[in-house]
């Protein structure tokens, strides 16, 4: 039989709430209820009943669970804003780790590594696709730590695979008499990265089910 605790642990989660803050709730109730039942064993009373009347003395789940879910304040940034948490905020680092991946693209323009420019710019492509996989697995974990539904984290994860399809990085090599060029480009997501990128977006959703 599973302990009460942890199933008010699955109660709160699925509420919302944050696991930092069930966490500190939870070993608290159950120091409290560790100090009844050495009370109750060094007054003589048998282990197994000393713990059944503790639990008894703490009181019900529900008068338990009452005071964590009537606080908003222990409520999780996720449960709260989802939107923000599972599409703004990925789409943003998205956004940054593309533009760090440019700037130290052109950094290496004036290094040694000049000469290797066209295979550095591959890997900030092959990068800008495995980003939105990532993110996904991260997001999904992130959801299943808070007991929440993958609905949101597959929203953000596939609009960090459109995001993706839409960026569309060229890098030309420099030539005896022409510039090399470092260009980026926003436009229609382009079909066959977003399927491809789509669908592992989605699988770890699905082998999770």
């Amino acid at each position: 039989m599973p302990d009460r605790l942890e199933i008010m642990r699955e109660d709160l989660l699925k509420a919302g709430l944050s696991p930092a803050h069930v966490q500190r709730y939870l070993r608290e109730l159950a120091e409290h209820r560790d100090d009844i039942v050495a009370y109750l064993i060094a007054e003589g009373v048998a282990p197994q009943v000393a713990q059944t009347e503790a639990d008894r003395r703490l009181g019900s789940n529900d008068a338990l669970l009452l005071p964590m879910l009537a606080n908003r304040r222990f409520r999780s940034l996720a449960a709260r804003w989802p939107a923000l948490v599972y599409l703004a905020i990925p789409v943003c680092c998205q956004f940054v780790l593309l533009a760090l991946g440019l700037c130290l693209l052109l950094l290496a323009t004036g290094t040694p590594l000049r000469a290797s420019i066209l295979d550095l710019g591959n890997g900030l492509k092959l990068l800008s696709y495995a980003a939105p996989v990532l993110i996904g697995m991260l997001m999904l974990a992130f959801a299943h730590q808070r007991r929440a539904t993958n609905a949101w984290p597959i929203a953000g994860a596939l609009s960090s695979a459109v995001l993706a399809a839409m960026v569309s990085i060229s890098v030309l090599p420099s030539l005896p008499g022409q510039a090399g060029e470092i260009s980026v480009a926003i436009g229609f997501p382009s079909l066959l990265p977003l399927l491809i990128t789509g669908t592992l977006v989605l699988l770890p959703a699905a082998i999770r089910r």
